[in-house]
Order: structure tokens, then C-alpha cells, then sequence
């Protein structure tokens, strides 16, 4: 098998492989206009075709909001995102903050995600100090799924027929080279969806950078559990897919690198879109994020068909 069958996922151009870490290619720098005061630059992913994931807009406008931030005891307590145009990968994104407000237990930014002055997203987030969050008032639950180093890797499951896991662009052997690197494990027989994943480690990063990182993964593999929930999974992969918004809340640190159980499933659905929940979990069974997304997943594939 060669290199280039082993790394990167089916949008790659070809003849490059990204071998940038996860932490190099969410990181953002500040404009290098006088007058762009909090505003950050960041790119995305390099060597892939594709539209910009919602994902990395997500983790960058953490990483920005961070920096204006100014309170060292501050970590990111919560987040929603609301997309609202699609991005490209061939040209850099500029992320504004405003500062709406610092209190005495939290912080409030709005970032405006930017391409060649059109607005992908916007994002409200929230900081807070840890002491902010309290102490859980309920205890880790016990988790009755396989471990997930004895689960098969995305690149294997399909080679060896395994059930339809609904991912438009899996990863190839080399996951940490592909568009989205997120490791995934599929945990098969349950009634809600559920998958073992982690990103690389982050070896000395601040913990913002961690949840950063687990933002990323949260918008990974998100709205086929509308299709799970409808019954077709197996065409999900081909049917047309957008975010409309994405919300986290985060409940613990975290250390990017270790392996989270992501639970999902979907409360309500219609037959062109639907409401996805997930709860992540680490291994201990605590309960360190809540996430919720609404998206459209529509099969109009026949209509297309009779347009051509």
C-alpha cells in the first residue's frame, strides 16, 4: 500500500499530504492591520478540496475570543454558532471579536467569522472562572460499551462491510492527516449512536486550547444521527447536509488526545432536517460537554436526476 493510500481522506489534492498538527492549523495570529482591532487570522486545512468544515470556523473563533479574554483563570464555558454561508479552502479566514461584557465570574465575546468580506458564521461564547462552575451534583455513569481500542478504525470498517456509520469523508489509515482528524470508533447495536474518538494530543497547551480541540470533534459526524433516527443511515453519506447552528456547553477540562465516548441521538426530525443531541463523555463516564445542532439532511437526489 503507498503513502498516498494511507493518508489524507478523498478530498485531498493530490500529491500533498497535511502532516500540520491539529493545534498548527487552528491557530490564529492578530491581524496585521492597525485597525483591526481583535481581529485574528486563521486558515483552513491545507490540501483538501473542499468547503470549510464547520468545525475548524468553531475551534478558531475559540482560539480568537481567547485572546481577548484577559483573565488568566478564565476557560470557555459554552458556545452557539449560527452558520450562514459556506466557505472555501483557498482563502484565509478573519475572525472579529467585540467584547460585550467582563464580570466577576464571566466574560461574553461575539466573533464574526470572515471570507474575502463575506460572513460564514457568527458566534456568541461564553468564559468563566472554574470556581464559576461548581462542584457535579450528580456522579459518573457507568459505561457498557467496548473499549475503544478493540473497535475497528473508519478505513477498516468499510473494507470489511461493517454497518453504514454515514460519513461523507472518512479518514484513511493515517487519520492525523486528513481533512478532519478525529479518530473515530463505532460502538454497532445501540439504539442511540454512539462512537469512541480522539484528536492528537496538545502537550502543555492551555486548556483552552484542549476545548478548542474537542469543539472541533463536537461538529464531527453530527448530523448523520438525524438519518440513524429516520432509518436511512445507510444513504446518508449522499444526501445534501448543512449545519444551521451548532451549541456546546462544557461541564470539565479536558486533555485533547484521550478517548471521549460521544452518545447521540435525535429528539425531533422531519423528513429535510432535524434537531441532533450529544452528550461526551470520558472514560471515567463523566459527563464533560452537551452538544446540540439543527441541520438539514436532504435526499433530493431523484430531483437532481430529472433536472440533467
Amino acid at each position: 500500500m503507498t503513502e498516498w493510500e494511507t493518508d489524507g481522506d478523498d478530498t485531498s489534492e493530490p500529491g500533498v499530504i497535511n502532516r500540520d498538527t491539529l493545534v498548527e492549523r487552528l491557530a490564529v495570529v492578530r491581524h496585521a492591520s492597525a485597525r483591526a482591532a481583535d481581529t485574528y487570522v486563521g486558515h483552513p486545512v491545507r490540501g483538501f478540496v473542499q468547503r470549510t468544515f464547520g468545525g475548524h470556523l468553531v475551534a478558531q473563533s475559540i482560539l480568537a475570543a481567547t485572546e481577548t479574554v484577559e483573565y488568566s483563570d478564565r476557560v470557555v464555558n459554552s458556545l452557539h454558532c449560527s452558520f450562514l454561508r459556506i466557505g472555501t479552502h483557498e482563502r484565509p479566514l478573519e475572525y472579529t471579536v467585540s467584547r460585550i461584557r467582563d464580570g466577576r465570574s464571566f466574560s461574553v465575546r461575539e466573533t464574526a467569522v470572515r471570507q474575502d468580506g463575506r460572513e460564514l458564521a457568527r458566534l456568541s461564547i461564553t468564559f468563566c472562572t472554574t470556581a464559576a462552575h461548581g462542584t457535579p451534583s450528580s456522579s459518573s455513569v457507568p459505561l457498557d460499551v467496548p473499549a475503544p481500542d478493540t473497535l475497528e478504525p473508519l478505513h477498516r470498517r468499510r473494507a470489511l462491510g461493517l454497518p453504514a456509520d454515514g460519513i461523507k469523508l472518512p479518514a484513511r489509515e493515517h487519520w492525523w492527516t486528513a481533512s478532519r482528524p478525529v479518530d473515530i470508533r463505532y460502538v454497532d447495536g445501540t439504539d442511540d449512536r454512539t462512537f469512541w474518538f480522539r484528536t492528537a494530543p496538545a502537550e502543555g497547551a492551555p486548556q483552552n486550547v484542549h476545548r478548542a480541540m474537542l469543539a472541533f470533534a463536537s461538529d464531527r459526524s453530527l448530523l448523520p444521527v438525524i438519518g440513524h433516527a429516520r432509518g436511512d443511515l445507510e444513504t446518508a453519506h449522499l444526501m445534501r447536509t448543512a449545519s444551521v447552528d451548532h451549541a456546546l456547553w462544557f461541564h470539565a477540562d479536558v486533555t485533547a488526545g484521550e478517548w471521549f465516548l460521544y452518545v447521540q441521538d435525535s429528539p425531533f426530525h422531519t423528513a429535510r432536517s432535524g434537531l441532533a443531541h450529544g452528550s461526551i463523555l470520558g472514560r471515567d463516564g463523566e459527563l464533560v460537554a452537551t452538544v446540540m445542532q439543527q441541520g438539514l439532511i436532504v435526499d433530493d437526489r431523484p430531483a437532481r436526476n430529472s433536472r440533467s
